[in-house]
Parts: C-alpha cells; structure tokens; sequence
C-alpha cells in the first residue's frame, strides 16, 4: 500500500481492501483507540453460528475527519472525506487513513458515539414508510448474496427507501438495481446512519461463522435478514446495460465473434488462494480451443499485459481475446457475461454475474467447497478440488501456506478434461456453436 497521505484532499492516497481487523499491516490501531471505537479484539474472533453473531457488534466504526482527507480505493476512483464531517466505515479501511506515518499526523479519531449504540439491525420488521440501510464490505460475490433480500423487500414493501452503501468499484452494478434507491460511496457519512429506521449489514456472516463453512451463503444471509427466503428466491437476477451491450457487440464484431459464440473467462480472484497457477488456466484455455470454442478473457484493464503474456503462451492463439483493456466498469463485465454462452472461472465473482444474467457457468473451487456459494443455482456446476489439507475456509488477502509461487497448490490436481467435459454438459454438448 502506497504511504503517502493527502492532508489538503488534492492528492490522494492509495487504500486497499483489507481483511477484517486492526492488527494485519500498516499502522497498528491502539488499544485506546479500539476501546474508544467500541471495539475489543473479541470482536474479531469466530462463533458458531448466526445467532452467537448478533451478540457481538460488527467491526464498523465512527470517526470524525480531522482534516480533508483524498484516497484512491481499490485504484479505483478518487474519494473524498471532509473535516470536521463524521463518516462510518469498516476497521480496515480507519486503520489505512486513521495516521499520517510520514508526517506523524492523526487523520481520523474515533467519534464520541458509537456504532453499537447507534445500530438499528433490521430483522424481518415491516418497511412501510421506512427507510434502510444496508452495506457490505465485500465484493460482487457478496453484494449478489445480498440482492434477493432486497428485491424480495421492495415488492412487499414499495413505499421503503433501501440506500445501499459498497465500495466504488461495484457501483456500475448496483445502480442498475431497481430494488435500490440511493448508491453510496463506503466510507458513508454519519447521516445516514441517522436518518435510517434500520440497518442491514453482514459484516462477519461469512467471514466469522463457523456456520458458512457449511451452508450456502445465500441461506445465511436471508437468515441473517430475518427473512428465510425459499432457495428459488436466491436467486439473483440483474440486467445489462443497453449501452454497454452495444459497446461490447462492437468490441466482439471487430474479433469476428458474435453473441453467444463464445466462453467468456476469468484467471484471478481477488485473493491469491483462489486463485490458480497461469499454467493451468493455459491448459484449460487449450483444451476450449482444440474442441471449438472461443475464449474471450475479461478482467480489469491494469491486468491487460498480464493476459497478454498468457495469450502468447497458448496453442490456438487466434481462438482467445483479451477484453480486459474494455472492463473499465463492472457493467462492461456484465455485459459481456450476458452475451457469451458459458462463463467459467475459479470462485469469483464471475460466476455470481453468470447465474443473476441466466448464463450457464462452470466454478472451480478450492479454499472453498462449490456448495456454499453455487447450491440454489440453475444450470451452474463446480468442481472441487480437494488435498487433504482442502477446504480450508481460509479468507484474506494472503497466498495459501503450502503456495509455490504465491499460488494455491489444490488446483494443479484438476483434471482439464472432465472439467470441459463439464462445461459442454452445460452447453448441451454443443460444442462451437
């Protein structure tokens, strides 16, 4: 992470998403920091199940803005608190602006309120004429965990306002959602938190239940709203934007491809221990090409030269396209997703897309069992590839302990062809067309 901190909000910062807690890099939160935040490292540690969960407050907190503060999250875009303005925001990111390390300037100080005492958790109260906020700290996989709650919210209740608060980067996404009124930026001012009847957040269901190592996490989280939606509600369904449909039928047309004529494909997650050597992804991407299909790969555009490098490697090099250098928003990955035929990918966001847009998608899993993420999906298959020491239901940012080259060793046991075999069963075994 880049340490340099824009005191006038001119010039930003760099910030990272994080995993939970203020104790894995950077600046150490201190103690009396944590303790004036409302936070104890008990905050931290796993429970058992979701009820166990509500028992401890989730690791959001309240700070006031010192000075005007400038950040770039996820080099993404350009963000903006202002002093003397409170905000609510997850421990990471106030561990990463909280300090000016080079000067040795505070930033951010923990506000006089806190969030416990401020936090109005909705579990299944009607909504008319009410107001609710709801936020997530993670990524698409876990927006989309959260959109049948919304959806399901919005028809029975349509006089509720439902601001929804993520991280920038998904906003392409979530604006296109009807069931959602407000788009916030994360971290979002205290006002909100203010003006809403009820909150809706799931910090923690995942990350510290032992009860996700088990069951879908769609299923959690409609519990964890107090809903208990039926499987064929979660569901997630979205549309594309027409514009960038029309932006990606001309990038397709320039390559010869036409809708549905293609895989389209992602190699990264956003965790080095979901993610597979480049030299496996090179074997599957041959195999797609020697039976006929063509590859379209997409991820985001500082990844373009990377795909480049594997494109080079590979057999049939006139069979696969790199789309990443397009992808500038998440609607233009959706967008695509919603004009290939299959989408195939490790445990990514990817395949949430695929499922929501009624695209056939093929997972393969890790970390992970496919189960907890794929299980109320139709025509969507996974494949699970276990060692002894998998699933190890390890989250974060960091490579998996037995890695050789920061990647995840339970994937080079994947047998490619079966798992083709399974992507043309989706297909219908139709091959090229």
């Amino acid at each position: 992470m880049e340490q340099r901190f824009s005191l006038d909000g001119q010039t930003p910062i760099s910030v990272q998403e994080m995993p939970e807690g203020p104790w894995s890099r950077g600046r150490p939160v201190s103690d009396l920091d944590i303790k004036n935040l409302g936070l104890s490292q008990d905050s931290l540690k796993m429970v058992r199940d979701l009820e166990e969960l509500k028992k401890s407050p989730p690791n959001i907190i309240i700070a006031d803005a010192i000075v005007n503060i400038g950040f770039i999250q996820n080099f993404f875009k350009q963000q903006y608190l202002k002093k003397k303005v409170r905000y609510c925001m997850g421990l990471g990111v106030y561990q990463q602006l909280h300090f000016d390390v080079q000067r040795k300037k505070r930033i951010l100080r923990p506000a006089p309120i806190k969030f416990k005492n401020m936090y109005k958790p909705y579990r299944g109260e009607d909504l008319t004429n009410k107001t609710l906020l709801v936020w997530r700290t993670g990524g698409i996989g876990d927006l989309e965990f959260i959109l049948p709650n919304l959806v399901y919210l919005k028809e029975k209740y349509p006089s509720c306002t439902i601001f929804f608060a993520c991280g920038p980067q998904y906003q392409a996404m979530v604006e296109n959602w009807e069931c959602v009124d407000v788009v916030l930026d994360l971290p979002f001012p205290f006002s909100y938190l203010i003006k809403s009847h009820y909150h809706l957040l799931f910090e923690g269901v995942i990350e510290r239940c032992l009860a996700a190592q088990t069951t879908n996490a769609y299923r959690l989280f409609t519990t964890w709203a107090g809903l208990n939606l039926p499987d064929e509600l979660l569901v997630p369904v979205q549309t594309a934007k027409e514009e960038r449909v029309e932006e990606c039928k001309e990038v397709l047309k320039n390559w010869g491809l036409q809708e549905k004529d293609f895989a389209v494909l992602q190699t990264r997650a956003s965790s080095p221990i979901r993610t597979p050597r480049p030299a496996l992804w090179k074997r599957i991407i041959d195999e797609l090409a020697r039976r006929g299909h063509n590859v379209v790969i997409t991820d985001t555009p500082r990844m373009k030269e990377e795909h480049n490098k594997l494109i080079k490697t590979l057999e049939r090099q006139d069979k696969v396209f790199n789309f990443s250098e397009f992808s500038k928003t998440l609607d233009s990955s959706i967008a695509l997703v919603s004009l290939s035929k299959i989408a195939i990918s490790t445990d990514t966001a990817l395949l949430h897309l695929a499922a929501s847009l009624s695209v056939p998608a093929l997972g393969l899993y890790g970390p992970f069992p496919g189960k907890i993420r794929l299980a109320t999906y139709k025509n969507v298959d996974w494949v699970d590839c276990n060692l002894p020491c998998s699933p190890c239901f390890i989250h974060g940012h960091f490579p998996c302990k037995n890695a050789v080259g920061n990647y995840s060793p339970c994937y080079d046991i994947l047998n490619v062809e079966d798992f083709i075999d399974r992507a043309e069963k989706l297909l219908g075994n139709r091959g090229n067309g």
